[in-house]
């Protein structure tokens, strides 16, 4: 069975995150389209072995189950010449950063940016990798900036925090450039959001100076302010 424009969007857009939820696809892919014809083509594409089940994204304080994840099969692995295993598991961090991403999306659906280049895990040499990458215009500001956004679930280290910082320190040290983007850390949560301060506070104050932590929620309007 041939394969539709909209389908190779759908496979792209799944190998670039790792793992989607089918809301993530719906929203971005679908948005012009009956809320039966997502659920028909993701179902067609699994059938065919383009794209596997994960499972289910776990969703209130409860962890009910929520939407299908989605994430390369078989056949869409040899496709787009994928290569390494598929996860077992869904990836919250995967999920968190489509979210991130669908943020910004809407963001510009509404006028308040636009997004002029993006990238998912983007090497930032010598040593790091952002987790989102993103370039943006905002219009009525009438600026351009751009942010390498990390996703922070909560569960590293503070060590691995510093390690992290230290990276893009290094980044800046090696870059040529003359403005050098903002390393975000995007939480879900207060009490990480203070512990991750906590652990900034404490580098040099130049490393300070490039380093912001946000609640998820609140990334827009905190960006325009950066």
């Amino acid at each position: 069975m041939e394969l539709t424009h909209r389908d190779y969007d759908v496979l792209k857009l799944t190998r670039t995150f790792g793992q989607l939820a089918s809301t993530h696809l719906t929203e971005l892919l679908f948005a012009d389209r009956s809320h039966s014809v997502p659920d028909k083509v993701l179902g067609r594409l699994v059938r065919l072995g383009y794209l596997s089940r994960v499972g289910r994204r776990a969703t209130g304080d409860k962890g009910g189950a929520g939407a299908f994840v989605y994430q390369l099969g078989r056949a869409g692995r040899l496709l787009l010449d994928v290569e390494g295993r598929p996860s077992p598991n869904v990836s919250n961090h995967a999920l968190m950063i489509a979210d991130t991403y669908l943020d910004l999306r809407r963001a510009e659906k509404a006028g308040v940016l636009t997004v002029k280049r993006w990238d998912v895990e983007l090497p930032v040499p010598p040593v790091v990798r952002a987790d989102l990458f993103v370039s943006l215009d905002f219009p009525g500001q009438q600026r351009s900036s751009s942010y390498f956004l990390e996703i922070d679930l909560g569960t590293e280290a503070p060590v691995r925090i510093r390690e992290k910082v230290a990276g893009y320190w290094r980044a800046v040290q090696v870059s040529d450039a003359e403005f050098f983007p903002y390393v975000v850390f995007v939480v879900c949560q207060q009490v990480r959001k203070n512990e991750i301060g906590r652990i900034l506070r404490t580098l040099p104050e130049e490393q300070q100076e490039m380093v912001w932590v946000v609640l998820i929620g609140e990334l827009i309007p905190q960006l325009m302010k950066l």
